[in-house]
């Protein structure tokens, strides 16, 4: 039997903007489309950020959020997925770069309709951001406890996004303290080719996938790759046997060289015929929810 691999596509992001992808969604009915049709096209998991409809930029109001997850429901059954770092805006008073706090970040616990998953960032490091030059992306332990906690507490999915190997034995550090069960259910989604992260390299990917098993030996894998690196380094996931894909405008705006994206589905139709011709098999929502351990 085909070994399956679920796709995740991420349809808006925090950080692309419309001045390089016109065809990015921005309001919660766009966002709602731009999913139904990446599920249309084999995508199982939906990962969502959301934009304020004036500015077009990343907002924390959960508003915005139980309304875009509200409209995906409508649509169709697919997992929704939180991300957990929310994003930076500018203040209009000051015109300067805003990053999310932690208590912005925590409400995303109180979504309503409730999502299925939720990200959890493992480190603190400078994030180059475009358009905002460097900021620190900050990610303490004591925040990783509580929103851990909040996620168990809420039984919904976790997802570990890490940026740099160190990531990973922050996350065993929280184990050990026993802020979660290491043999419980959540996946590593190595995020390769941020500015401030590891680099996307094949032997960066190599490393990542073996360390990651020789610390949660059963912990499932997910693989992104941002800008130019999206499909060569899930490419080389698949092949290296991971569980989770992720395309979309959140993390590359080119189809291929010179060809910009007018749309998320194109890129999860890429996805497919890859993941097909490397012998996986897409999982279905269904399988999807098995393999992650969600209620289905």
């Amino acid at each position: 039997m085909e070994e399956k691999v679920i796709v995740t596509v991420a349809p808006v992001g925090a950080l692309t903007f419309l001045e390089k992808a016109p065809y990015l969604p921005t309001s919660p009915e766009e966002i709602a489309q731009e999913a139904y049709r990446s599920y249309q096209a084999g995508a199982s998991i939906v990962h969502i950020h959301s934009r304020d409809e004036k500015t077009k930029l990343a907002t924390p109001d959960l508003k915005v959020y139980n309304e875009i997850v509200r409209r995906i429901r409508e649509k169709c059954d697919m997992i929704i997925q939180i991300g957990g770092g929310i994003g930076a805006w500018y203040d209009p008073v000051t015109n300067k770069p805003v990053v999310a706090s932690d208590e912005q970040k925590l409400a995303l616990l109180n979504i309503e309709p409730e999502p299925d998953m939720l990200t959890v960032n493992l480190g603190t490091f400078d994030f180059i951001l475009p358009g905002y030059g460097y900021q620190t992306f900050d990610n303490t332990p004591d925040f990783q406890r509580k929103v851990i906690k909040g996620i168990i507490e809420k039984k919904w999915g976790m997802e570990f996004e890490i940026y740099d190997v160190s990531h990973l034995h922050n996350a065993l550090r929280l184990a050990e303290e026993g802020v979660f069960d290491k043999d419980m259910h959540f996946d590593l989604d190595y995020v390769m080719g941020v500015a401030g992260g590891m680099p996307a390299t094949p032997r960066q990917l190599l490393y990542m996938f073996e360390e990651g098993k020789r610390l949660f030996p059963k912990a499932k894998v997910a693989v992104l790759g941002l800008g130019r690196y999206e499909f060569p380094m899930v490419t080389l996931g698949m092949i290296l046997g991971c569980d989770i894909i992720r395309v979309g405008l959140e993390d590359n705006i080119y189809l291929s060289k010179g060809v910009p994206v007018k749309s998320n589905a194109e890129l999860v139709e890429k996805a497919v015929r890859i993941a097909k011709e490397l012998g996986r098999y897409i999982a279905t929502v269904d399988e999807a929810k098995e393999i992650l351990g969600l209620p289905q």
